[in-house]
């Protein structure tokens, strides 16, 4: 069966504004304060989750306000070093112009943890061998700062699953 043809409907403008939007001359806040205790678990090694008491959502990274509810999460939770893969893409690194060597990007979801940030896995990983709900663990810095970098990658750990997938013989 054909899809149908996407038809674009055509608005009647009413108000135009003539001028340009400079945007960089605009100042944006942005509230450090709760991202401190995050940054400091970082540093001591802690991997914490910001809950929401309202609807019971755990944000990793911690986010200000709760994707679901809307409501301010106010409860820090600690979360295991092990994650899994939500999704994956390919990029290139710049000097690879013909595009030989593709390298994961991974949106990361840590165990106990309702949301997904991005990251990244050792180079030598092949694209190919990532899947979706890889197991993954947390590789540290080396010198961890308090910074969103601390985490250096995740390394894919042993999936237990694959035991069950395989046929007696």
């Amino acid at each position: 069966m054909p899809l149908p043809e996407y038809i674009k409907k055509e608005y009647k403008r009413t108000k135009t504004m003539p001028g340009s939007w400079n945007l960089a001359l605009y100042k944006y806040k942005f509230n450090l304060s709760r991202t401190k205790v995050f940054l400091k678990g970082l540093k001591d090694g802690l991997i914490l989750g910001l809950k929401c008491r309202s609807c019971n959502t755990v944000s990793f990274p911690p986010r200000l306000i709760c994707g679901r509810c809307l409501v301010k999460p106010d409860q820090w939770v600690r979360l295991p070093e092990t994650a899994s893969v939500a999704t994956a893409s390919a990029t290139y690194d710049p000097n690879d112009k013909l595009r030989e060597k593709p390298r994961p990007i991974i949106a990361v979801r840590q165990d106990g943890a309702d949301t997904v940030w991005l990251h990244n896995l050792p180079p030598e990983i092949d694209f190919r061998s990532v899947y979706i709900g890889m197991p993954l663990k947390v590789v540290w810095a080396k010198e961890r700062k308090g910074q969103w970098l601390d985490i250096d990658h995740y390394e894919p750990i042993e999936d237990p699953s694959i035991e069950l997938n395989k046929k007696e013989e």
